[in-house]
């Protein structure tokens, strides 16, 4: 089961960014904390030493109020992993599926929702071959059926 500073720090990964001769680079903690106790649709202040302690596990239990920040911090970002408190502080949400379609049920496997996520980024020209992959997939599944049934017997 993964930590809460290792799907932070995976977070921090997911939202590198291109500098100017084209290598990846991770927000800065200092940069985010700035970013986070600057942004006035919250109330929260972190610094960066605090946030390196959630980044390194010496600290591990914040306050939902800073879990939140960080969110609001990661969903600004283009990410391809889910972004959301619940993402943060568990592996795998609750299943809250009683009663929803099969369809939305899958949504709570955390697998399916970053398939989700990334196939949002997709131009429609991708998704399209994607989808066309996923059928060609799925009817490889698929068991042909009895020599009775085709024959109509």
């Amino acid at each position: 089961m993964a930590t809460l500073a290792e799907r932070l720090n995976s977070w921090f990964a997911d939202a590198a960014t291109a500098d100017a001769v084209g290598r990846l680079r991770e927000p800065s903690t200092s940069e985010v904390a700035q970013t986070i106790s600057e942004d006035p649709r919250h109330s929260v202040t972190i610094s960066r030493s605090y946030l390196t302690a959630l980044r390194n596990g010496s600290q591990t239990n914040p306050t939902v109020s800073v879990l939140s920040a960080i969110v609001t911090y990661f969903q600004g970002r283009d990410m391809s992993l889910p972004v959301s408190v619940s993402a943060l502080i568990d592996e795998e949400p609750p299943a809250r599926t009683a009663g929803l379609p099969d369809e939305w049920a899958a949504l709570a496997d955390r697998q399916v929702r970053s398939i989700a996520m990334r196939a949002g980024q997709f131009t429609p020209e991708l998704r399209d071959q994607l989808l066309s992959i996923m059928d060609v997939l799925d009817a490889s599944r698929q068991t042909p059926a009895p020599p009775s049934e085709r024959d109509g017997a």
